[in-house]
């Protein structure tokens, strides 16, 4: 009896599925993202703050009369300008997010370009380090852009990275996925918490 058991137990472990060891490059994650983060508020900073500094403080914070910022032509403009310039600002920091990301896409594609089929996840591979840093540099952007004040930038975004196909008419809400190789056609509409997505993860981590 007891050898019966003895031999169950070891069959067990054959079978046991054996866990995958992940290759999690913090440092370029970190890097990646600190890039794309720093530079995108760098850009959008130094116009906000060159209009602050060169054109509101000195015709508007500066002027002894406050009846004088209504009445001087200048004055005026600088104050009703003030949202068009945070706008501005808002949108450039978007464009600068969407360019970098747009050059580290292409340069791990490069690397190591997108291929169809099944990528072993539980042996060193190339392809699955690309893939990993591919889908983490992707989801600031997606934040930025879905959770923002306009979030039907978003198309422009993942069609300017080349990170998938999004035709004219076509409407992405907040969503699981929804972030890479993907191709919407015209006038289609892809709703909350949806989970649009080109591959599936399988797999025990550990």
């Amino acid at each position: 009896m007891l050898d019966e058991i003895e031999v169950s137990d070891t069959g067990n472990s054959d079978t046991e599925v054996s866990k995958e060891k992940i290759n999690l490059q913090f440092h370029w994650y970190l890097s990646i993202f600190f890039v794309i983060y720093y530079l995108s508020y760098v850009v959008s900073g130094i116009i906000f703050m060159s209009y602050v500094i060169y054109v509101f403080i000195p015709y508007v914070l500066l002027v002894d009369n406050l009846i004088v910022i209504f009445t001087n032509l200048y004055s005026l403009l600088a104050f009703i300008a003030l949202p068009l310039v945070i706008i501005l600002s808002y949108l450039s920091r978007l464009f600068i997010v969407g360019l970098i990301t747009r050059v580290f896409w292409r340069f791990t594609e490069k690397r190591s370009p997108t291929k169809d089929g099944i990528i072993p996840r539980n042996i060193p591979s190339k392809t699955a380090n690309y893939y990993h840093i591919r889908s983490f540099m992707i989801k600031y952007g997606k934040n930025a852009f879905m959770k923002g004040v306009f979030p039907w930038l978003s198309n422009w975004y993942f069609n300017f990275v080349g990170t998938g196909i999004i035709r004219r008419g076509s409407t992405l809400e907040e969503s699981v996925v929804t972030d890479k190789h993907i191709n919407v056609g015209k006038n289609c509409y892809v709703g909350v918490n949806s989970a649009l997505s080109s591959h599936f993860v399988e797999g025990t981590f550990g």
